[in-house]
């Protein structure tokens, strides 16, 4: 009886050992796949940070462009204002 007990308890020892070896592959893998997603988030972030950059660049030159547009509009504007003034001279005058 104790050889039986003995050796039901090697068994359950070898499946503890089998299912302990299996586990540690499955960290082994589990830990890769980590590492590999870390690297995946880490190439997004320093894409994101490179698109934001090229973001606030694009918006620095909408800005620009938009003041510039609004001064040319002035200008124009400005322009018109001077044409009316010569035609109602000349008209006057005429």
């Amino acid at each position: 009886m104790l050889a039986e007990e003995l050796e039901a308890l090697e068994d359950r020892v070898r499946k503890v050992v089998a299912l302990v070896a299996k586990l540690k592959g499955e960290k082994a893998v589990l830990g890769q796949r980590v590492e590999e997603l870390q690297d995946v988030i880490k190439a997004q972030v320093e894409q994101v940070g490179t698109l934001e950059a090229a973001r606030k660049k694009d918006q620095e030159q909408l800005t620009h462009i938009l003041k510039e547009r609004e001064e040319v509009r002035f200008k124009i504007d400005h322009l018109l204002e001077e044409i009316a003034r010569i035609e109602a001279s000349v008209e006057s005058g005429a």
